[in-house]
């Protein structure tokens, strides 16, 4: 009996067995289309230590992620690292026509509207602009460091990535990088620009990368430990 339960998932793309953890805690093992079965069942009994610390850091996430205020009563949302409570308000008949964001003194404001937005798609809206504005900046100041000249720069909601580069030069990034210290920011663009000289992940690109943000493998790190908490902020 394997210690934990998991979902097999076939792919004819992989080369080899991989295992992974949800962000719900389910266990999820991808295997080579031909490989057999029984594969699943052994990586999972020998991973089974590595399952358990990530099954329970993914419960106590859950279980921190539970325990915030509702989005617009009091939820502390950290802005390039800057604390920053959101609150919303309601005037009832009184609403004006459209909904909006205002930044107040150590936080947000959100004065819904009869537009029928809520507080998610408001400050989504609101952080989307502020995002593109941070991004586009960073890349100004670090596009001529890494001797490159980027096209044209995109603010999506990647579910698997926090940003990409096309071999057209075209930039994507995801807004809730905003969500992130200013170090995890520049560590993304800096990534993003040396893949328009380098398009792999080989050493080279990593010395690059490295020797013009320096603070890159802490960035990493950050990312993967809080991935969750930035991509719940508004849920």
């Amino acid at each position: 009996m394997s210690p934990h339960a998991y979902t097999v998932r076939r792919s004819d793309r992989a080369r080899r067995a991989r295992l992974s953890v949800g962000r719900a805690g389910e266990v999820v093992v991808v295997l080579p289309r031909r490989m057999p079965a029984a594969e699943a069942e052994r990586l999972v009994h020998q991973h089974a230590g590595w399952l358990d610390r990530h099954v329970a850091r993914v419960s106590e996430q859950r279980a921190v992620l539970a325990a915030r205020p509702a989005l617009g009563e009091g939820r502390l949302l950290h802005l390039a690292g800057e604390p920053c409570r959101v609150s919303a308000v309601d005037a009832g008949r009184g609403r004006p026509a459209r909904g909006r964001v205002e930044a107040i003194p150590g936080g947000l404001l959100v004065r819904l509207g009869r537009d029928g937005r809520g507080t998610s798609q408001l400050l989504e809206a609101w952080l989307r602009a502020r995002a593109r504005e941070a991004v586009a900046a960073q890349v100004a100041v670090r596009a001529p460091q890494v001797a490159v000249r980027p096209g044209r720069i995109s603010i999506r909601d990647q579910s698997s990535r926090w940003a990409s580069a096309s071999s057209s030069g075209d930039l994507s990034f995801s807004w809730r990088l905003l969500l992130t210290p200013p170090f995890v920011l520049d560590a993304v663009v800096v990534h993003e620009l040396a893949h328009l000289r380098l398009r792999g992940h080989t050493r080279a690109f990593w010395l690059l990368v490295e020797q013009h943000a320096p603070r890159t493998p802490e960035a990493r790190r950050w990312l993967r430990e809080h991935a969750a908490e930035v991509r719940a902020a508004l849920v």
